[in-house]
């Protein structure tokens, strides 16, 4: 997800849409810092951090499978969110 690459870099929200996606971010890792601390860790190594898949495995001191799935967990929850906000393409949206 670009979005998430891009996240907090100085001139992320000058769009309409990027403000939105920030949105959707914050939203998603402030529900992981609450509910699944090791969601919102790899969020921030991943994707804030630029930290490698392997980086992240040994910090968090996970597995592999346990890193995918959390990944896919972490993006499925941004999407939605991004998703409630408008700003994923119409062709990704459920009509």
């Amino acid at each position: 997800m670009a979005a998430l690459r891009q996240y907090g870099r100085r001139r992320w929200r000058r769009t309409e849409a990027n403000k939105l996606w920030d949105e959707a971010i914050e939203e998603s890792l402030q529900y992981y810092e609450k509910h699944d601390p090791v969601r919102a860790d790899l969020m921030r190594l991943r994707y804030f951090g630029n930290c490698t898949e392997q980086q992240v495995l040994d910090q968090l001191h996970i597995g592999r499978t346990t890193y995918q799935k959390a990944q896919q967990d972490m993006l499925s929850t941004v999407a939605i969110c991004a998703a409630q906000r408008g700003v994923l393409p119409p062709g990704l949206q459920r009509r």
